[in-house]
């Protein structure tokens, strides 16, 4: 019968590291214990297919944790975190509800508090819509002519973004189309653009936009060129 353990190195390696463990643990049993107040980021999981958030999501939550002093004051809020469930949420106004079980700290550390404890937050379905593209146009033709008639090809654009926000969109704009000192028609190739980050521009994403150049029309009242 063999009463020696084969390797007699790993076990001598196995009790000092379980000593060290010990001791670790008994000075943070023995330290005094303290709470800290500071900022977290906030993530939003599972948030519905198709659907977008139109409301201001906060950056950062303030977290109130207790732990062995020496711990909080090296507690980077990098190593930190909440997360805000969205799973099932339908679309409109919401208070969504912050769990302490849902926000991240190292061990050793615990939450006692989020703030605020709800956060509200609105859900809009995607749509997709068809709208008309403006060009616009900046700068002054050549003395005495103007800016007559602008075409635009093609005259429409298709957007995916937050339902409501599409049914409100009258058109889309192009990016400037520069006809300073022009003295003839200007054509040139502009992409179009969102009207805000929700919104994405699906198709076409430029069009030809000709700016007619025509002589300008004298004001009758005060023989102003307009």
């Amino acid at each position: 019968m063999r009463l020696l353990p084969r390797s007699p190195l790993n076990v001598v390696i196995a009790v000092v590291l379980a000593c060290l463990v010990w001791y670790a643990s008994a000075l943070d049993r023995r330290e005094r214990i303290s709470e800290r107040q500071l900022d977290t980021a906030v993530t939003l999981v599972n948030v519905p297919t198709d659907t977008v958030i139109t409301s201001e999501v906060p950056r950062f939550l303030s977290l109130r944790v207790r732990g062995p002093l020496s711990r909080l004051r090296s507690l980077d809020p990098t190593q930190t975190g909440v997360g805000i469930d969205l799973r099932g949420a339908g679309e409109g106004q919401r208070d969504f509800a912050v769990e302490t079980r849902n926000v991240v700290v190292p061990a050793g550390v615990e939450v006692l508090a989020v703030s605020p404890s709800q956060v509200p937050l609105r859900l809009e379905r995607l749509g997709r819509r068809r709208v008309p593209v403006r060009a616009r146009v900046v700068g002054e033709p050549a003395t005495g002519l103007a800016v007559g008639g602008v075409q635009v090809d093609p005259a429409t654009a298709v957007l995916i973004g937050p339902r409501f926000q599409l049914e409100a969109l009258q058109a889309v704009t192009t990016e400037p189309v520069n006809v300073d000192g022009a003295d003839g028609p200007v054509e040139a190739q502009a992409a179009v653009r969102s009207p805000n980050p929700l919104m994405r521009v699906v198709e076409p994403l430029t069009v030809r936009v000709v700016v007619e150049i025509a002589p300008a029309r004298a004001d009758t009242r005060g023989g102003r060129r307009r």
